[in-house]
């Protein structure tokens, strides 16, 4: 185990005590011997930035990661939306496994906390790949819908004429 980002954090523990893991122990091994060892590194960045941020309980644990990724991979996922990006670390985590013409929507309120993550979004060169919006997710959401009602709604036009 090399440097503080190999080391079990006090966020991925808390957040072992409500899922499968019976044992912090197993969790911490788990963490060592699979997850950190495999997590790029421009994550590891990230989820050690995130750590020293107010509120770094919203940083969803470092396990779940792998499993995410390969959900993504397992459906061909182009297209995602991120409802709550704090810093960015899902929403990094989703732009790398995304295929390179991938598209993320990435909607929260907090435009500064996004900020924190993006140099590691330019870093593993996926910034094209979000779309970011300054918003609460339900009227972002009826917005997108909105547009997407119209741009279909021009397409069936167009098809008809």
């Amino acid at each position: 185990m090399e440097g503080s980002s190999n080391k079990i954090s006090a966020t991925d523990i808390s957040k072992s005590d409500m899922g499968l893991f019976q044992s912090k122990e197993l969790y911490q091994y788990i963490l060592e011997t699979s997850v950190y060892p495999n997590e790029p590194e421009v994550l590891k960045e990230l989820r050690n930035i995130t750590s020293t941020q107010p509120r770094s309980h919203m940083l969803c644990a470092a396990d779940e990661g792998p499993l995410m990724s390969l959900l993504l991979k397992l459906v061909n996922a182009k297209k995602t939306i991120e409802i709550g990006v704090y810093t960015g670390y899902s929403l990094l985590l989703t732009a790398l496994s995304l295929p390179k013409d991938g598209k993320i929507i990435a909607i929260d309120p907090d435009r500064e906390m996004f900020e924190v993550g993006l140099p590691f979004l330019r870093k593993a060169g996926v910034e094209h790949k979000v779309d970011f919006i300054e918003s609460i997710a339900l009227p972002a959401l009826d917005k997108l819908l909105e547009d997407l009602s119209m741009t279909t709604m021009e397409m069936h036009g167009c098809i008809t004429l």
